[in-house]
């Protein structure tokens, strides 16, 4: 059986399914191990690199707690501003962040494009 391992998007520990030469998250669905796209095993990037990058089950709660409170209704542009600030990230990386919250029903969003915690 293999290993539980925490998703790097969403957070969730769980087993990584191989589909069409990578490795996704059984929960989010995220591409969490690309496929080599013909690299040779010597120019693999270093894993470790990716070793600050945990999951963090209250990393959004955080986020509503310094935009409002945990039970605030806040923007799309505003959360993806904090979460530039606090994970030191550019606004794509804070993008997939925001992505992968709601997709796993961390946050919600209703049609005006703001979020409510999940």
């Amino acid at each position: 059986m293999q290993p539980l391992r925490a998703c790097p998007w969403c957070g969730a520990r769980a087993v990584r399914v191989h589909v069409h030469g990578h490795a996704q998250c059984t929960v989010c669905g995220s591409n969490v191990e690309p496929c080599c796209d013909g690299a040779a095993a010597a120019s693999e990037a270093d894993h470790d690199a990716l070793a600050p990058l945990h999951a963090d089950p209250e990393l959004l709660p955080r986020m509503f707690d310094r935009l409002g409170g945990r039970s605030a209704t806040v923007t799309r542009d505003a959360l993806v501003f904090a979460l530039t600030e606090h994970l030191d990230a550019d606004v794509d990386t804070a993008r997939l962040v925001l992505e992968a919250a709601e997709r796993t029903g961390v946050v919600v969003a209703n049609v005006s494009g703001c979020y409510r915690l999940g």
